[in-house]
């Protein structure tokens, strides 16, 4: 079975300092150890993003803070004196230009107050820069002890072949893996089991979707939910696939007596080609419906008509 992670983007986003601690000693009681963040993960990048985007400015977020899951992550580990027992990942995003990975990688450890991490990614594939030069700058970083591990996210299957081509020692993969998008994350999965790269599913709720927060045809959103403070997320889950899937969740929890979301994270984590599944917490009842899933994930005839 997949091991659980925290999935760190709502840190100072979704959730406020005191929130925040408050889950990452919680997830870290439950024997998560585990930690993924970004440095595109923060309450000010959410609200730069609505407004440079999609021409929106408003509050939604707890905090105005740039960069806030990096920076709160960081200082929970530091006060809380855990490094050597975590496994620590983030992300780049900023750009992927040779000098602009190195930089960002700088500014990501200066943040957390920390030498190295344990996993470094390219947050999505670079579109008009050659694979070759972000993954040679963190080759360059793994040498010089700064990442001890590096991959993709975000990548389909063409473009994990590539990424595998530029740099072979590319050891993990971090992809949306829910059931809404269960056929179009498979051939990356496929790809990633054949050639042994560590499969890391994010997203297992579907941002939420698949718990029915948003309604049965996307009809409510919230304030404060992940579809609210970062509307991108609309684009990837409203759609007729989508809501076909819902609406299967929902008749295999009548017929089961399942919760949605206890049954449609269960679905993931019997997916033993995954390596980790991170889970996002703005309450820590959603780390403990993570492990109550876990036992579910067993039980096959829970599964049966999830599939068209």
């Amino acid at each position: 079975m997949p091991v659980l992670g925290l999935g760190a983007a709502t840190l100072g986003r979704e959730i406020n300092e005191k929130d925040s601690l408050h889950i990452l000693d919680t997830a870290f009681a439950l024997g998560f150890r585990h930690f993924d963040t970004a440095e595109a993960y923060g309450g000010g990048n959410a609200r730069a993003y609505r407004k440079n985007v999609l021409g929106v400015d408003d509050v939604r977020e707890t905090t105005a803070t740039m960069h806030s899951s990096e920076i709160l992550l960081g200082q929970w580990v530091r006060d809380r004196r855990l490094r050597s027992e975590l496994q620590i990942a983030s992300k780049v995003s900023s750009g992927f230009r040779s000098a602009d990975v190195t930089a960002a990688l700088e500014r990501s450890l200066d943040r957390m107050g920390l030498d190295s991490l344990d996993l470094y990614y390219l947050h999505s594939i670079p579109k008009d820069i050659p694979l070759e030069e972000p993954l040679h700058a963190m080759k360059a970083a793994r040498y010089a002890g700064r990442i001890r591990a590096l991959g993709v996210c975000n990548a389909t299957a063409d473009q994990l072949k590539q990424a595998r081509q530029a740099a072979t020692s590319i050891e993990y993969c971090q992809n949306a893996f829910n059931l809404a998008q269960a056929a179009e994350s498979q051939p990356a999965l496929d790809y990633c089991t054949e050639q042994g790269i560590r499969f890391v599913g994010y997203s297992p709720l579907a941002a939420g979707f698949l718990t029915g927060k948003y309604g049965a045809r996307g009809e409510s959103v919230p304030k404060g939910t992940r579809f609210d403070v970062i509307p991108g997320h609309r684009d990837v889950y409203f759609k007729e696939a989508a809501f076909q899937s819902l609406t299967r969740l929902e008749a295999a929890s009548a017929k089961t007596g399942v919760p949605k979301h206890l049954l449609a994270m269960a679905w993931v984590l019997r997916h033993t080609e995954l390596a980790i599944v991170l889970v996002g917490a703005t309450k820590v009842e959603h780390l403990h419906n993570a492990l109550r899933a876990q036992e579910l994930a067993a039980d096959e005839s829970l599964f049966e008509s999830l599939h068209p």
